[in-house]
């Protein structure tokens, strides 16, 4: 059977992946950072690939990543550094915390750049549910209830490695439910990303005609980024749990609660409250129109969060 069904999850490469992006829809925002860490059987995980990305645009959610036009002028653009990001992720399964909006980033990049190919990916947000640990959950609170180390930065090296170390502690508890195949993982509930499993892993860059580049640069460290003020943590961490909350466009009661709660918590003022809300809206629309077609499930859909963005407080238009 092609793909990766059949494959021991444990003996298999994954490569953690994680973009930050100047918003939220593949062609008009482009990735900004990447990092790919590479977690081989039998060896600890290890950054593989971490730079800042030129986008060739104006840049734009500073409030959310902190990075500025002046931080990418000398990067390379994404085209330079295809190669190495084919290398990072070549023969590996590809991983992400919120796979649904690196896995767009990812394969819009990689067309640019000629290399129009599929990858199995799996979600590491939808494995506390999956696995039986909890709800689904922004990464910050996933690192708290499993005890990970990890500052909610959006500094895309601290969320791949924290998301490694995750993955890492899923693999212990997969194995002890009895979850050895990628195949067993889907038959425990079957998410979307996991169609994927279907694809082959990609093969080594030379054999998709691109080449890795030497002029990596710009890795992020804590030292060489300005703490942020309290408005923009708020943003953050507001932002973070919506994107969590909206992701598979069903709202419970229990997550309205936290959101409410939440936003609470953080003090933020109604135009923020507005500002976040538009972005999430403006997420899930993109999602939907990207096949360029609209159909009546998907009003459906878009009805409901707007019901549910109003409850939390505003929706777009009102």
């Amino acid at each position: 059977m092609p793909g990766v069904l059949e494959r021991n999850i444990s003996e298999t490469p994954i490569t953690v992946i994680d973009f930050e992006t100047t918003g939220l829809n593949p062609g008009a925002d482009r990735v900004v950072e990447m990092t790919a860490v590479r977690c081989d059987p039998g060896e600890k995980p290890r950054v593989v690939l971490n730079t800042l990305i030129n986008p060739m645009r104006k840049m734009s959610a500073t409030e959310i990543h902190g990075i500025t036009d002046e931080d990418v002028e000398d990067a390379p653009i994404f085209n330079e550094v295809a190669g190495n990001l084919v290398e990072a992720i070549a023969g590996s399964v590809v991983a992400a915390y919120n796979v649904y909006f690196d896995i767009k980033f990812l394969r819009y990049e990689l067309e640019q750049a000629g290399i129009r190919v599929e990858t199995p990916h799996m979600c590491l947000m939808y494995m506390r549910p999956l696995l039986g640990l909890g709800p689904r959950c922004k990464l910050v609170a996933a690192c708290d209830a499993h005890n990970v180390p990890y500052q909610q930065s959006h500094i895309a090296v601290h969320d791949a490695e924290a998301t490694a170390t995750l993955l890492h502690i899923y693999m212990k508890v997969m194995d002890g439910k009895g979850v050895r195949t990628f195949g067993d993982l889907k038959k425990r509930k079957s998410y979307k990303f996991m169609q994927s499993f279907a694809f082959e892993p990609l093969p080594k860059p030379k054999f998709l005609g691109v080449t890795p580049n030497a002029r990596l640069l710009l890795q992020r460290s804590e030292q060489e980024v300005e703490a942020p003020d309290p408005t923009m943590i708020a943003i953050r961490s507001y932002w973070d749990t919506i994107k969590v909350i909206v992701t598979d466009l069903q709202v419970t009661d229990e997550e309205l609660e936290h959101a409410v709660n939440e936003r609470k918590r953080l003090g933020l003022a109604k135009e923020q409250i507005r500002f976040i809300h538009a972005r999430a809206f403006a997420m899930v629309v993109a999602q939907f129109i990207d096949d360029q077609h609209l159909d009546d499930k998907e009003v459906v859909k878009l009805r409901k969060l707007y019901a549910a963005l109003a409850r939390l407080g505003w929706a777009p238009g009102q």
